[in-house]
């Protein structure tokens, strides 16, 4: 209490003086960062001199002042806080009624769940996460479209890519819970009937937007390119997608191997790969759902990324000495 009484004593001698004296004595702050941590454990003077060193506010004492006039001195609460373009007394405001920043986490559409895994922004709020380690079988009984997982997959394909806010103290769960809800709505949305209408699971659907997600960029070439695969498999022709192998081998494309041996080489096994070689964006989705047809029956990316489509194999190969070699 007396060191509490001093500070506003102080403080308050400064302040009749003028606030400029009180940014005299405490010089100029500096660009505040992102967001700021309040340890638990903190006191008053500890945390006014973090603001401080942070650059959200100008004055300790003048901040002191107003905790100990409020009768706030004690009441600050830990947690991490977005206190950027607030005044002191809002700060003060924020802290005491402990309005924390809210946790973010991004799944961007192309991401595979080692992606999510080894995200910087997610294991920030997620740090002890295993994304590999899910109960998948325990999700079941919750989300219809997980029974089609064979029992010893994960859940690639159906996190679906979004920003998700979480709370305070987030477990796994907080992230993957409301991910698998948006899957199933986003699913709701392009119509469940489609995929059913056309003999489909979820699951190869998810698989087909999968493929489309890593290997085309636009909605419209992503149709086009739907159509193209889902006539191989009905061909019984094998789909060729580097996506696939690349997958498997979690590699770069010098290190695609079209004979490997695995239930992810498209080259050599016919049918879709084994599961979903990432989780796919909405507009893969759609695609897979809603695929175009035409009289294409190969397509290849080009060095630029656009897509290539072609009608015959030899027009395929005068494609690929023409944009990739």
């Amino acid at each position: 209490m007396i060191k509490q009484a001093l500070y506003v004593f102080l403080a308050a001698i400064l302040l009749a003086a003028g606030t400029g004296a009180v940014f005299e004595l405490e010089g100029k702050s500096r660009q505040p960062q992102e967001t700021i941590t309040i340890l638990r454990g903190q006191n008053a003077p500890q945390i006014a001199t973090d603001l401080k060193s942070e650059g959200y506010i100008k004055s300790k004492l003048r901040f002191l002042f107003y905790l100990a006039r409020d009768g706030h001195w004690r009441n600050l609460k830990s947690g991490e806080y977005d206190l950027a373009g607030l005044d002191d007394r809002q700060i003060i405001e924020k802290m005491v009624s402990g309005q924390t920043a809210p946790k973010i986490a991004t799944i961007i559409p192309g991401w595979t769940v080692a992606d999510i895994q080894k995200s910087a922004g997610i294991a920030k709020v997620l740090p002890d996460a295993d994304f590999g380690a899910v109960d998948v079988e325990a999700l079941k009984g919750k989300f219809d479209f997980l029974r089609e997982i064979p029992a010893a997959a994960d859940l690639e394909g159906y996190l679906f890519p979004d920003t998700y806010q979480l709370p305070e103290n987030a477990s796994i769960d907080d992230l993957i819970t409301p991910a698998l809800e948006n899957f199933s709505a986003k699913l709701d949305l392009l119509g469940r009937e489609k995929i059913a209408a056309k003999n489909l699971s979820v699951r190869d659907t998810v698989i087909m937007a999968s493929i489309l997600e890593k290997e085309v960029r636009t909605l419209e070439d992503k149709k086009i390119a739907a159509g193209i695969l889902w006539k191989r498999l009905g061909a019984g022709m094998p789909l060729q997608t580097d996506a696939t192998l690349l997958y498997y081998k979690a590699g770069s494309p010098d290190h695609i191997n079209k004979d490997l041996d695995s239930p992810y080489n498209t080259y050599k096994h016919t049918g879709l790969p084994l599961g979903p070689v990432c989780n796919p964006g909405f507009d893969s989705l759609e695609a897979a759902i809603e695929p175009v047809q035409t009289d294409y029956w190969y397509y290849l990316s080009a060095a630029d990324g656009a897509t290539v489509f072609s009608k015959t194999y030899d027009e395929h190969l005068q494609n690929i000495a023409r944009y990739l070699e």
